[in-house]
């Protein structure tokens, strides 16, 4: 595959300077790059905001001068919802040839958070898009669209020049636990008047090891941490929860799991997520209750070699079989309906 070019439109957070160089857009891109691909990038939320262009119509005339210009193999689009309707009717009219793909990494669960919003722009383009891509169990989320067959998942992916701390080798951690929530991650500080469903349990997780030093951001007027301050933090600590809002789903995490267990910091995942589907007991710590959470963070708190050896070997299976590289030659080989190039470790 020569000069294959992608447009890649999604939020690169550019108004936010960097707070959130660590996003799957960013990691996204970096994979297709590494597949050759030359990659044009447009930032939806960006345009909206004012920065470069003024208004709704100039958005999507730049998208289709930059499709005349360009004319790429693919449009990934990554939680897009400000392009017109007319524009990819436009596209499928006189470029049929080009593809359309799309990523969702919010939560698409019925019982999870925001899901009528998540769904609406989940869906908004699904009859122009060849193939989308979830970091849930499409099966399982038994969408009701004619497109079904076409929602592959996905994983968080990680990326080496950015996850890359190797948290298992440190040996002056300051902390036994981090935990990082926030309110979106448009959001840098905490909402007013809002709590987080996960904050009564995460108090109770604490009310039960007193002996436990924690690290926590993002609850108890505590705000959450971006940027490199995200990144040093964690690898102050010798363990992490996983904690995603809404209740566990099948395949489901937020992209938090991507630093986590990429980094090599000792991971705990409820394993009702069914993410034991990819990880072994040695690789990341699953538990059933919160009774069973706060055995197995005393264990490990009293045994730094095995907690160790989850962390090193959690990151090693992350970084082979999840990194933004292989997720992005996954995302182009489908929407091309081309023969995979290789048997992908989570493609069941």
């Amino acid at each position: 595959m020569k000069n294959l070019k992608i447009l890649h439109i999604t939020d690169f957070h550019l108004r936010h300077s960097s707070r959130l160089y660590y996003s799957t857009a960013r990691k996204l891109n970096n994979g297709f790059i590494r597949n050759n691909f030359y990659v044009n990038e447009l930032s939806e939320r960006d345009f909206e905001k004012k920065i470069f262009f003024f208004d709704k119509n100039n958005y999507n005339k730049k998208i289709i001068q930059i499709i005349e210009n360009l004319n790429p193999a693919i449009i990934v689009l990554g939680h897009c919802s400000r392009i017109d309707l007319k524009t990819f009717e436009y596209i499928k009219k006189i470029h049929p040839n080009i593809k359309i793909a799309q990523w969702y990494v919010d939560s698409l669960i019925p019982t999870g958070p925001d899901y009528d919003s998540h769904l609406k722009t989940f869906n908004k383009y699904i009859d122009f898009t060849d193939c989308s891509f979830v970091t849930s169990d499409p099966l399982s989320l038994k969408f009701n669209n004619k497109k079904n067959k076409n929602i592959f998942y996905i994983p968080n992916p990680s990326d080496l020049s950015i996850d890359n701390l190797k948290i298992d080798q440190i040996t002056n951690n300051i902390y036994d636990m981090f935990i990082a929530l926030s309110h979106g991650q448009h959001r840098a500080t905490l909402k007013r008047f809002y709590k987080d469903e996960r904050e009564d349990f995460i108090i109770n997780l604490q009310e039960k090891l007193p002996d436990i030093i924690f690290d926590n951001y993002g609850l108890a007027n505590n705000q959450p941490i971006w940027g490199d301050q995200y990144y040093k933090r964690l690898s102050q600590s010798k363990m992490a929860l996983n904690l995603s809002r809404g209740l566990p789903f099948k395949w489901y995490s937020s992209d938090r799991i991507s630093s986590f267990i990429a980094n090599g910091i000792t991971t705990f995942v409820d394993r009702a997520t069914k993410l034991d589907d990819f990880f072994s007991d040695d690789e990341v710590v699953f538990y059933k209750n919160i009774n069973d959470l706060v055995n197995l963070i005393n264990e490990l708190k009293n045994n730094d070699k095995k907690r160790r050896s989850i962390g090193q070997k959690g990151r090693i299976k992350y970084n082979t079989h999840f990194n933004s590289t292989k997720v992005a030659k996954f995302i182009f080989e489908k929407t091309l309906n081309l023969k995979l190039s290789e048997k992908y470790f989570w493609d069941r």
